[in-house]
């Protein structure tokens, strides 16, 4: 009897030191997978994230937009412009101030700008593009324009030379759809009401850094 609880005891022993031993092995595993590895914080503006929703209605275009300036995020930017199609008419004033500068310009044109805006950004918040106004019309081709007027604010580091903080005007964008159904910026014309500060000349500014 004392054997056969002695032999009982022992295999307990055995069976305790076998369990802990496959939950040893199978936390170590687990671990080297990365299943428990912190994730690195994403960039700021470099991104996907911040608010950006699958456009597929036109007005999303919009929001994207909206959304890319409060966050100052170039990737949801660019998102919003169609690469094969994208033209931008700047208006008058800042295209009689510099002609060249806008001959042939791209989305990569918008791109270096944007970023240079973001990387000139005094805060974190507070950058917003207010819209008024808007129209809507569906174009002959299934398109769909978007007509408003608008009050872009971002803070940046450029006020000391002069540069507003605030650009207004009014601006006709016609949005077109792909194949997958999403729709994309594929023509924007800004114009300028009076004098004013319009979304070209912060376009201007940026881009030269």
């Amino acid at each position: 009897m004392y054997l056969q609880n002695g032999m009982k005891t022992f295999n307990l022993h055995i069976s305790a030191r076998i369990t802990l031993l496959i939950i040893a092995t199978a936390s170590f595993t687990l671990a080297g997978c990365g299943i428990f590895e912190t994730r690195s914080a994403e960039e700021p503006g470099a991104g996907t994230g911040s608010g950006f929703q699958q456009p597929d209605r036109p007005e999303l275009v919009i929001s994207n937009l909206q959304s890319a300036v409060a966050n100052l995020n170039t990737v949801n930017y660019i998102r919003s412009l169609n690469a094969d199609m994208f033209e931008f008419t700047p208006s008058s004033a800042a295209l009689d101030d510099d002609p060249q500068l806008w001959q042939g310009w791209s989305v990569i044109d918008e791109e270096t700008y944007f970023n240079n805006l973001r990387a000139s950004a005094q805060n974190q918040s507070g950058h917003v593009l207010q819209l008024s106004n808007e129209q809507r019309t569906t174009l002959p081709d299934g398109g769909e324009r978007i007509t408003a007027s608008y009050s872009l604010s971002v803070f940046h580091n450029r006020t000391s030379t002069n540069v507003p903080n605030v650009a207004t005007g009014n601006f006709i964008i016609d949005l077109v759809q792909d194949e997958s159904g999403l729709w994309s910026i594929a023509s924007w014309t800004d114009n300028g009401t009076g004098s004013s500060f319009t979304w070209s000349d912060f376009k201007a500014v940026f881009y030269r850094d």
